[in-house]
């Protein structure tokens, strides 16, 4: 047991895991706690319309900077690094201008797809702002491993969420869900930004049009490949809320975010800081020449034997355990979560590999991987409601998510296996 115990505080990898873990843990912890009041506070119609309005701004936030803040971890040169800060924030106010006109010139067709967004249709520019710039503070602060700082953020953003939309609703009866987590996403950027300024990580004399225009062309397989691919990957996994939403209801959206709300804790948990401490570890090693093959390997198993558990709780009790916890309203997302919890195992365990394709400049294969998976996601629910069976529209999405993740860890697995011949 102590040798174990030294061989973790010797281990800066684990040790950078745990760090960003405790703090993701005492979120986690917050939103539990307040899970089962938000659950009778709101209705499932109202959770269906946080859930699609956070769809749609994490899958337009997520590409919103053409996935140039996922390049920030690659360069040696400290300058290279802050110019790439730049650019992708550039990109991104950019691309947020862009989705305003967008929803000027579309603002009927929106509506008419989207009608229970009506209300809230002009803050998801911000939104999508939010999500944009907190990806490249995020990236930049994992780079400098200030995994304290980013743990510390995560408690805040979690106490910020749930005290805003409890209050509102039970003091005022406003809704306050999505306010809630767009006020938790503003506080979060500031202290970060400030903590960056506090350090002086960023300066702004070093940063260069040279330098900016030389690093845009050196990582553009991240806009070329992987910007589409992000939003896909992102689409891809939000397919659900959109079109639950449009074919079923906006309460059937709500049950199932609820689901996706409490199983993602896991994956947010301990897949989130993994995949962060993975990235940054694995690509400094990958670009120093060194093999990469053994962590990924390690890292994916580790993350197959931790998940196993979660899995098999959910899917034997999913049913009588949101009943209990959430309320007999929210009973069909037990159901959901029975289903869904394979999806989210193979969502857990793939980080490593999706992270690998940006290490390995495979950022083309995997956006062709993404497009075929997503097209099939589709129709796989189109055929469900074809058929007037909900629950087919989620088993087949499933089936072709679990499909795509093996594929995709199977390729990188070969590669990396192959590369140390």
């Amino acid at each position: 047991m102590l040798e174990l115990y030294n061989r973790i505080v010797n281990s800066t990898y684990i040790m950078h895991i745990i760090t960003l873990m405790s703090g993701t843990i005492l979120a986690q912890v917050i939103m539990f706690i307040f899970m089962p009041i938000l659950t009778r506070l709101y209705t499932p119609s109202d959770f269906g319309a946080y859930a699609l309005f956070f769809s749609i701004v994490t899958v337009i936030g997520a590409a919103s900077s053409w996935k140039y803040d996922q390049a920030i971890m690659l360069p040696e040169s400290a300058r290279d690094a802050q110019s790439l800060v730049f650019l992708s924030t550039m990109i991104t106010i950019a691309m947020v201008l862009f989705v305003v006109i967008v929803l000027y010139l579309s603002y009927d067709l929106f509506i008419l797809y989207f009608e229970v967004l009506s209300d809230v249709i002009w803050i998801l520019p911000v939104g999508i702002l939010l999500v944009g710039l907190n990806q490249i503070a995020n990236a930049f602060t994992s780079r400098h491993q200030f995994y304290k700082k980013l743990a510390s953020t995560r408690v805040v953003i979690s106490t910020v969420t749930v005290s805003v939309q409890s209050i509102s609703q039970y003091a005022y009866k406003i809704d306050g869900l999505i306010f809630g987590k767009l006020l938790a996403d503003a506080v979060a950027l500031f202290l970060l930004v400030k903590y960056h300024m506090h350090r002086k990580t960023v300066l702004l004399r070093y940063i260069s049009y040279r330098r900016i225009y030389a690093n845009a062309r050196k990582y553009n397989k991240f806009p070329k490949y992987e910007a589409l691919a992000g939003f896909i990957n992102g689409a891809s996994q939000m397919i659900p809320v959109f079109i639950l939403t449009y074919l079923y209801s906006a309460e059937i959206a709500g049950l199932y975010a609820l689901t996706v709300r409490v199983l993602q804790v896991p994956v947010t948990l301990i897949g989130g800081a993994t995949r962060q401490v993975f990235f940054q570890r694995a690509s400094k090693m990958y670009a120093a020449g060194e093999d990469i093959f053994k962590i990924y390997t390690n890292t994916t198993l580790t993350l197959i034997k931790i998940f196993i558990i979660p899995l098999f709780i959910f899917l034997f009790f999913g049913e009588s355990l949101f009943s209990f916890v959430f309320g007999d309203e929210w009973k069909m997302s037990g159901k959901f979560a029975q289903i869904l919890i394979v999806w989210f195992f193979f969502i857990f365990i793939n980080s490593p590999s999706m992270i690998s394709y940006s290490i390995l400049g495979l950022q083309k294969t995997a956006l062709v991987l993404q497009s075929i998976s997503m097209t099939m996601m589709v129709l796989g629910m189109y055929i469900g409601y074809w058929n007037e069976s909900l629950y087919m529209s989620i088993v087949l999405f499933v089936l072709v998510s679990v499909i795509a993740s093996i594929i995709n860890m199977s390729i990188i697995f070969t590669r990396l296996r192959d590369d140390r011949v």
